[in-house]
């Protein structure tokens, strides 16, 4: 008997959209204790996709949000409109097929935009030593 393996293909914007439950949840409670059961699960799926999707346009996205939460437990941080904001900007984003730079672009910019902290690892620069 021979078994053949099947592989199932994930897409990016398959694991995009798997995120949308779980910023709803963070929209409702933000600032509750239970919220981190949430975004424990949403930083766990961000770490899957940065796996399995390392170079899609999806990815950049949200390892944008990603590093705006995770750094320092900035998650703790954020305000449920936030949330919301950023529950809205990835709906509309799994709603196309594709997004291109210019949308990824775009897209970080409108989660900096939110109040979200995207480049939170900063370098400083001693000029003039």
């Amino acid at each position: 008997m021979n078994t053949e393996s099947k592989v199932l293909e994930v897409s990016a914007a398959d694991i995009t959209k798997s995120l949308l439950s779980d910023l709803e949840e963070l929209s409702r409670c933000a600032g509750k204790p239970y919220s981190a059961v949430f975004a424990d699960s949403i930083i766990r799926k961000m770490r899957e996709m940065v796996d399995k999707c390392m170079g899609d346009p999806y990815t950049e996205v949200v390892i944008a949000l990603h590093d705006a939460l995770a750094h320092q437990n900035r998650w703790l941080d954020y305000t449920g409109e936030q949330y919301q904001g950023a529950y809205n900007l990835f709906s509309s984003l799994v709603a196309r097929e594709k997004i291109d730079n210019t949308e990824v672009e775009n897209s970080i910019i409108a989660l900096e935009n939110l109040g979200f902290n995207t480049l939170p690892f900063s370098v400083t620069c001693i000029i003039g030593v």
